[in-house]
């Protein structure tokens, strides 16, 4: 790993954030991950604390997707803040286009210097690779031992264990179909012995919000984040422009 001063996250608060955890979806098919991080920001109401700009993202900037009203701007990767529960969430609303490795380096850098404690990846994976009747299940895969070494509570978590490989350079690989940088970033970060885990779940294009649900639900039985109430979950107010506006009635 390069060592240099990271300069593209920006959080301007001094913030110690030793032995959390953080999140971020990897952008995937359905763009369950990032749905998923909308959900948790939203019903936990977290606050922005920064911001990360990398090459390897198309540039957006747009209106807050949680608050109406507000005034604050919201970028193609920006930080939210859960202190309460101890937890730090990246939300990325733009396709990767470029070269994951810097990414990948800012990244395992930055978890490094704050001292997080685990990383958890949120993506999916093409329904079609599903060969059996798991497909409305949570499929995981870990280096983190708290949870690996814990069989009462993968038990009870009901998730399955991702077996799918693929060989390269003589090696094999845990590989997520349509998955995106989740499976590069997770291999990554197990390199330095960075305790991560991702999650993802089975889908195809269309509305996701039922998919992102399922992983909401499954992650929050690991590290109850909510009470265990519908009422509970909060949508984004952006969540009302998913597919536009109604079509005018002067068509018909």
């Amino acid at each position: 790993m390069k060592k240099y001063q990271v300069k593209m996250i920006k959080i301007p608060e001094e913030i110690n954030l030793e032995n959390y955890t953080l999140m971020l979806p990897s952008v995937a098919v359905g763009n369950v991950g990032q749905l998923c991080i909308d959900l948790l920001i939203s019903s936990l109401n977290l606050r922005k604390i920064g911001s990360l700009w990398n090459s390897m993202f198309l540039p957006i900037c747009g209106l807050d997707p949680y608050d109406k009203k507000s005034n604050s701007l919201c970028t193609t990767a920006d930080f939210y803040l859960g202190t309460c529960h101890n937890i730090i969430l990246l939300q990325l609303r733009s396709p990767y286009v470029g070269n994951s490795n810097e990414f990948f380096d800012e990244l395992a850098q930055f978890i490094q210097q704050k001292r997080l404690n685990k990383i958890i990846i949120l993506t999916s994976s093409y329904d079609y690779e599903c060969a059996n009747k798991s497909k409305f299940k949570i499929k995981y895969l870990t280096s983190d031992e708290s949870l690996s070494n814990d069989e009462n509570l993968l038990k009870n978590l009901c998730w399955i264990s991702h077996m799918k490989s693929v060989k390269t350079d003589s090696t094999e690989q845990c590989y997520i179909p349509g998955g995106g940088f989740a499976n590069g970033l997770y291999g990554y970060l197990k390199t330095f012995g960075i305790p991560c885990t991702v999650l993802f779940k089975y889908c195809s294009e269309g509305d996701n919000v039922s998919d992102a649900l399922v992983l909401f639900k499954g992650l929050n039985e690991w590290l109850n984040l909510i009470n265990d109430d519908t009422n509970s979950i909060k949508y984004p107010s952006s969540w009302e422009y998913f597919f536009g506006n109604p079509p005018s009635l002067d068509m018909y």
